[in-house]
């Protein structure tokens, strides 16, 4: 049996028995050899603990300011650095909220099928229903979007969420880290789009890799339009909301001036309609 060599990265905050139960799982995928790259930033639930006992991982220190996009960030400047002479197969990005399947990664593997391109495994939630994986545009101009997996044969995505994402070691070295702006939101979606400029090809799988549960529930946010005008948009603002310099740089960068200024001004314009 082919043995390969996986890099995996990844950034956690605060939710030990989900983190463990991740790495426990990946660790059982009888087809390859692990090492990883954990960004720690700041847990104080035993996470730091646990992931400094596993032989298989290396930490890195947050202050607990770097979120999702500077956590991942960071951990993919490490693995740049880590690179000698090729002898990693693949690097795995993926979220620590992932349960996965038994030798899920594997089968990632084999669907690849050996083709220089980027792999983004499929989530369902508890009930078999998809949750993540690859992204369409549905519009060139605005920021609309298809989630989806593939069926019978391969699907091309535009970008991904990157709850795992498998992608050849000479694609990665290619590709530059995520853009600095982003603080928590947008980094994925962004470097997909980057490799996809690039003319790199990204397909999702047509099967699940495990179970994560979609977590965009917009109550007590700053969609929620219940909430007081106010709260809504101080919610906005912060990192775990969509800060209005971010999401002008996102739009700007990927649609153009003209889309940066109207879907910037049209949330703003949600809050103030309470919509």
């Amino acid at each position: 049996m082919m043995m390969y060599k996986i890099l995996g990265l990844f950034t956690c905050h605060n939710r030990y028995e989900k983190t463990r139960k991740c790495l426990e799982q990946l660790l059982q995928d009888t087809g390859i050899r692990w090492e990883f790259i954990a960004v720690n930033d700041n847990s104080t639930d035993g996470t730091e603990e646990f992931l400094n006992n596993t032989k298989e991982v290396t930490v890195l220190q947050g202050d607990g300011n770097l979120y999702y996009s500077g956590g991942m960030r960071l951990a993919i400047q490490a693995a740049k650095e880590k690179f000698h002479n090729n002898e990693y197969d693949f690097v795995l990005l993926f979220n620590d909220d992932v349960a996965f399947y038994r030798n899920a990664v594997s089968r990632l593997v084999d669907y690849l099928n050996e083709e220089q391109a980027i792999m983004v495994g499929a989530t369902e939630d508890e009930r078999g229903e998809f949750t993540y994986g690859g992204v369409i545009q549905k519009s060139s101009w605005r920021p609309k979007y298809k989630h989806v997996m593939s069926k019978s044969e391969k699907i091309r995505c535009d970008t991904f969420n990157a709850n795992c994402v498998l992608i050849p070691s000479k694609i990665f070295l290619a590709l530059d880290n995520m853009d600095p702006v982003y603080v928590h939101s947008f980094g994925d979606y962004d470097y997909g789009f980057t490799a996809s400029k690039k003319g790199i090809t990204i397909y999702v799988s047509n099967f699940f890799i495990g179970i994560c549960e979609y977590d965009h529930d917009i109550k007590n946010t700053w969609k929620d339009f219940e909430l007081p005008r106010r709260k809504r948009l101080e919610l906005k603002e912060t990192a775990l909301g969509n800060p209005g310099g971010i999401w002008f740089h996102f739009l700007k960068k990927n649609y153009g001036l003209v889309t940066a200024i109207l879907y910037s001004v049209n949330d703003y314009m949600k809050i103030l309609l309470k919509r």
